[in-house]
């Protein structure tokens, strides 16, 4: 009683909660399997035969299943089958069962339904059964689809085959009489022999010997000897087949009749000369029993089928069945779609789809639902070119590509295909076939809006930009596209290296690779972050060990920071992976400043599109907080209003890289952009090159042409000789692309040297601010020294000269101030200019005649 009980609470509690679980998942086994479990437990019989028949109308129902219903409803007949309607239920049942599955099994326990109805004693129940299967001699009948159906099991199959015979021998048992009836019957026993004779099964020795019993007893002595040695020639061949299989048999029961085994068995029959195609489908039906839930499997068993058989209308039937039993695969979707495509047409096809979509049955994987949508499309793309091409014809045909890919993206992202083969079908249709160059773009649009860490999907609209559309489009999305987290960033940036240098010109590729190694320096300290939160990002990170893009000397290199084998430490950053390249560098000229990328020195955030309604506590509470938010400034218009800009200092580099990390953050239902501060360089970060090496016939306007290649360019000034010129550029990154276009370069017949200037008081603008010209501490002796090499005035040799720099304000000498030569001591030189009461167009005229006092 306590057994009973506790069966009611449980099917009462699975009851409860099972109409959430067949919306949720109404192709899940398991559910339905469990159902009938505790339905059985209860015995409530009707219950299951409604919890089969929805099972049957959703899935296809296992074989175990199926035999626990027929079995099930033969025990609901006590008094025996005299109704016709109780023996057409029955029937349907048997006739859906082996329909989906040719089990030995399952014709076996049919069999034995149609024997009971033909050997009723009851006269009523014999003709009630003919009227149900349309004539009285229906056992025979259903033997013999029994027997076409089982022939190529191996092992299962003699037992219905005997039964068949049996069948036959005993007709010609009763028809003894009539000669003509006994002879038809005679020739059909014969023929069913011969055929089983030439089919490989376990028992061919047995077969073989009662066909020499069969001719023995019914044919005449003269022909005995001719049918032997026939048969004999059959069973020699069938011998040598059935001792190739032997061995394959024995793999499947050793392996409990995994697939594997199975294709290894189907892969050998299909290899020989003349495969049976017949006996590969039984090896596949077999496999089925014990896999029908894996879509591989129907899936080759509809391309074995398609490929082998004139008909497609037999794979065609294969689709249909697989889809009963793997709803959820999109691949057998489309099988379905493009079998029913060739077979019946467009009109077709399309119910299909709609059908596969009203299901919801692939509404958990994107990847699963492509499968399907492709289909689709190459099923549309075939009607189009088999059309006229019509207007309307492309417009159905624009139509299907941009709702399958509007469906698709309406479905969970992660689950997307990472080969965009849809995708790609889609935008090849619309800009090859359609020449819609326009909504090609809109594609590629909507794509890479939904798939924003996909690598794959920006490269491919970047290539579309570039063959369809223009350079600086295709260089836009890469640039956007670097600034995402990306499942392969790598990728795009060897991608966008590769555009920008065979499209690009070199400043061009030198902005490339200054972002690049921004945002790969980014990249690391998000690592960096996530491993001390104990998590790990999806996308590749560089390590130490990584290329970085470095600019050095006169030339751009690629350097590998952990390459040095002295080294005794792995530099911690950038700055220090190309100090340590520099250091390698045995020159004898004097050290060349290098310049390195590193996002560690502007930690201010440029937010766009932000609401007019924001404040600045909240920007605040989005980039951090206060700890990590140090001042924020809002932009605004004329009158005051917020125009949604605004610029943020932050604390540190992680703060920057969490604040980089919300960009697309969505606020007030607006898309919002974070990125890194551009500073607007001013006077005091301008940079000064050395340029040596010119022709005194080299204009500066030759010059100046060169450095605005590398952009940034401020003014130039010359020694004298005109030999050696100063190039001012606006910023380190600048200077080092004028480096690289200037240095090694031939104007005028000489090849020119170019270096950044090593002192970093040469690289600032000197102020108009007075200076202590009586100063004679050692740091201005130092600053005496430095200047020198970039003093302005002319001079007229190449004697480093000890005047200070022409920006300096010269005070005016007195009149018994003599002035001193300039070989005396540094110091007595400084302070005689420092006394000298001459203006600078005097002091230059003075230099210029020859005089030697300064």
């Amino acid at each position: 009683m306590s057994a009973e009980l506790e069966a009611l609470n449980n099917l009462e509690e699975f009851m409860g909660g099972l109409p959430e679980k067949l919306d949720k998942t109404p192709y899940d086994y398991s559910t339905y399997i469990r159902w009938l479990e505790l339905l059985r437990e209860v015995g409530d019989i009707e219950s299951m035969r409604l919890a089969r028949m929805t099972m049957s109308s959703r899935l296809a129902v296992p074989e175990d299943v199926w035999m626990e219903w027929v079995e099930d409803e033969r025990i609901q007949q006590p008094d025996g089958f005299g109704d016709a309607a109780k023996i057409r239920q029955l029937k349907d049942l048997f006739d859906t069962a082996v329909q989906e599955y040719m089990s030995p099994s399952m014709w076996q326990k049919y069999i034995d339904f149609v024997k009971e109805l033909d050997d009723s004693e009851h006269d009523n129940v014999r003709a009630a059964a003919g009227e149900v299967f349309g004539h009285s001699d229906f056992a025979l009948d259903t033997l013999e689809q029994a027997v076409a159906a089982t022939n190529a099991y191996y092992n299962e199959s003699q037992a219905i085959w005997l039964q068949y015979k049996s069948h036959l021998e005993h007709y010609i048992t009763n028809t003894a009489d009539i000669e003509d009836d006994r002879n038809t019957f005679v020739g059909k026993l014969q023929a069913t022999f011969l055929k089983r004779l030439g089919q490989p099964h376990a028992e061919i020795e047995d077969t073989f010997n009662m066909y020499s019993g069969f001719v023995t007893n019914n044919l005449a002595d003269s022909e005995y000897e001719s049918q032997m040695v026939y048969a004999t020639g059959i069973v020699g061949d069938t011998r040598i087949k059935c001792a190739k299989r032997e061995s394959l048999e024995g793999n499947i029961e050793a392996s409990g009749g995994s697939w594997y085994s199975f294709s290894l068995y189907i892969g050998k029959l299909s290899g020989e000369k003349q495969a049976d195609m017949q006996e590969i489908s039984c090896l596949f039906e077999r496999a089925l029993i014990h896999n029908y839930c894996y879509p591989e499997v129907w899936d080759e068993y509809i391309t074995t089928v398609a490929c082998s058989s004139d008909a497609v209308g037999d794979a065609l039937r294969v689709a249909g069945r697989a889809i009963r039993n793997c709803p959820w695969s999109g691949k057998l979707w489309a099988q379905l779609l493009s079998l029913t495509y060739a077979c019946h047409g467009y009109q077709h096809a399309a119910d299909i789809y709609d059908i596969a979509v009203a299901t919801h049955a692939l509404e958990h994987s994107m990847f699963e639902f492509s499968n399907l949508a492709l289909s689709m499309v190459n099923a549309g793309r075939q009607e189009y070119q088999a059309s006229e091409s019509e207007s309307a014809d492309a417009e159905r045909l624009l139509g299907v590509c941009s709702g399958c890919i509007e469906a698709a993206y309406g479905l969970d992202i992660s689950t997307a295909d990472p080969m965009l083969r849809l995708e790609r079908c889609c935008t090849f249709i619309t800009t090859t076939l359609l020449c819609n160059e326009a909504e090609t773009r809109k594609l590629w649009t909507r794509i890479c809006k939904a798939r924003r860490n996909c690598t794959e999907a920006w490269i491919l609209s970047a290539e579309f930009e570039q063959m369809h559309g223009s350079i600086s489009n295709a260089r836009g999305v890469y640039h956007h596209a670097a600034q995402r987290k990306l499942d392969n960033p790598e990728r795009l940036f060897d991608a966008w290296l590769t555009f920008e240098h065979i499209f690009g010109e070199q400043t061009a590729v030198s902005k490339a690779e200054h972002f690049i190694n921004t945002q790969r320096h980014l990249i690391r300290k998000r690592a960096e972050r996530s491993t001390a939160n104990g998590a790990t990002d999806h996308y590749a990170v560089p390590q130490t060990g990584d290329i970085e893009i470095v600019a050095a000397g006169a030339s751009l290199k690629r350097t590998h920071s952990a390459a040095s084998q002295d080294s005794t430490q792995q530099p911690e950053t950038l700055q220090d992976a190309v100090d340590t390249t520099c250091s390698r560098n045995n020159t004898e000229a004097a050290p060349t400043s290098v310049a390195a990328i590193s996002t560690a020195a502007c930690t201010t955030v440029f937010v766009s599109n932000l609401p007019v309604s924001c404040k600045e506590t909240q920007l605040v509470e989005l980039l951090g907080g206060t700890g990590c938010v140090e001042n924020v400034e809002l932009s605004k218009n004329k009158d005051g209003s917020f125009r949604g800009q605004a610029r943020a200092d932050l604390r540190s580099t992680d703060a920057l890289v969490s604040a980089l990390d919300k960009n697309g953050f969505r606020l007030d239902n607006q898309r919002i952009s974070i990125h890194i501060f551009k500073q607007h360089y001013q006077g005091a970060h301008q940079v000064s090159v050395t340029v040596k090496g010119f022709s005194p016939e080299t204009g500066n306007k030759k010059i100046e042409i060169i450095a605005k290649e590398a952009g940034g360019f401020v003014r130039i000034r010359r020694n004298q000789q005109g030999d050696v010129a100063h190039v001012f550029m606006k910023s380190m990154d600048d200077a080092i692309r004028a480096v690289s276009e200037l240095n090694g370069r031939v104007v005028d017949g000489s090849t020119l040297e170019a270096h950044v200037s090593d002192m970093p008081e040469a690289n600032v603008v000197p102020t108009r601010r007075p200076t202590n010209i009586h100063a004679t501490t050692h740091e201005q002796h130092g600053a005496a020294q430095n200047m020198a090499s970039t003093s302005l005035v002319p001079r007229k040799t190449a004697v480093p000269s000890r005047r200070p720099a022409k920006r300096v304000k010269i005070a005016k000498p007195s009149a018994d101030d003599v002035p001193k030569k300039p070989d005396e001591g540094l110091n007595t030189g400084v302070q005689s200019s420092m006394h000298n009461k001459k203006s600078n167009d005097e002091f230059r005229q003075m230099f210029l005649s020859g005089g030697d006092q300064v």
